[in-house]
C-alpha cells in the first residue's frame, strides 16, 4: 500500500533571504510556514494563519540557503505555527546536514513535537509566545480558541529543561491583557532573564478591528516592568 505524501511538506508560506531582526545577534534567513491552530485576533500574519499566503517551493528555498550559508548565522522557522507543519523534521534535518543552526518560533501548543525536536537536538534556539496567563479563560480570550493550558505549561517546562537557548515572549495588547495579567504571566514563568515583552502594533491584524487600535506604549511597559526586556 502506497502512503500518500502530503504536498504541504514541500511548501513554505513565505521567505526572507536575510533578516537582522528575527534572531538577536544573528543574520538569518526566515522561512514561514502556513496554517495555525490559534486565531489571535491581533495576529499580524493573518494570511499565513489562514493558509492564504502564496505557496513557495521549499526546494528552491533550501537551495538558496545552501548557496548563501557562509553569509548566514542561521535560519528562523516561524509561521503560522511550525509545529503543525508536516515538513518540519525533514526541513530542520536538512539544515543540520548543511551545518546551519535553526531558531524555532512556536506557540507552545504541541509539546510532544517540541520534545522530539529537542531530543534530536534539532533546534538551537526556541522562542515561545506565551499569549496570556495560563488558564483556559485567559487563553481563549487572547488566542480566539479553546487552547489547552496543560499543553502550554508542558512546553514551558520542557523548554526550560531542554532547550540549549530560549526566550519567552508576550505581546501586550490593551483590551485583551492588563498589567495584572502581565504580572501573572511573569509569576507563572518565574524566569525574568528569558522573558521579553513586545508592544502590540496594529498592522495586518487577523481581526481588522484591531488595526484601528492604538499601539501599546513601550515606555509604560518599561516603567511597569523595569527588570524585563521590552522590545520597541
Amino acid at each position: 500500500m502506497t502512503v500518500p505524501v502530503d504536498p504541504e511538506r514541500f511548501i513554505a508560506g513565505g521567505y526572507l533571504p536575510a533578516s537582522f531582526l528575527d534572531w538577536d545577534g544573528h543574520v538569518a534567513a526566515v522561512v514561514f510556514t502556513r496554517g495555525c491552530n490559534f486565531r489571535c485576533p491581533w495576529c499580524h500574519n493573518s494570511e499565513l494563519v489562514l493558509g492564504k499566503s502564496e505557496k513557495l517551493d521549499l526546494v528552491r528555498i533550501t537551495d538558496d540557503i545552501r548557496r548563501r550559508k557562509k553569509f548566514l548565522d542561521g535560519v528562523v522557522l516561524t509561521g503560522g505555527e511550525p509545529t503543525l507543519w508536516s515538513g518540519l523534521f525533514d526541513f530542520i534535518r536538512k539544515m543540520k546536514e548543511l551545518e546551519i543552526s535553526v531558531k524555532l518560533d512556536t506557540n507552545g501548543s504541541m509539546p510532544e513535537i517540541l520534545e522530539r525536536l529537542l531530543e534530536e537536538d534539532l533546534a538551537s534556539h526556541v522562542a515561545m509566545d506565551v499569549k496570556s496567563p495560563i488558564d483556559r479563560c485567559s487563553l481563549k480570550r487572547v488566542t480566539g480558541v479553546d487552547a489547552d493550558p496543560e499543553a502550554i505549561s508542558k512546553s514551558i517546562a520542557l523548554i526550560k529543561r531542554a532547550a540549549p537557548s530560549y526566550e519567552f515572549r508576550t505581546t501586550f495588547i490593551d483590551g485583551l491583557l492588563t498589567i495584572e495579567d502581565m504580572k501573572k504571566i511573569r509569576n507563572e514563568l518565574d524566569d525574568d532573564s528569558h522573558w521579553v515583552i513586545q508592544p502590540f502594533r496594529p498592522v495586518g491584524c487577523l481581526d481588522p478591528d484591531f488595526c484601528s487600535c492604538h499601539p501599546a506604549d513601550p515606555d509604560r511597559l518599561k516603567k511597569e516592568f523595569p527588570d524585563i526586556r521590552v522590545r520597541g
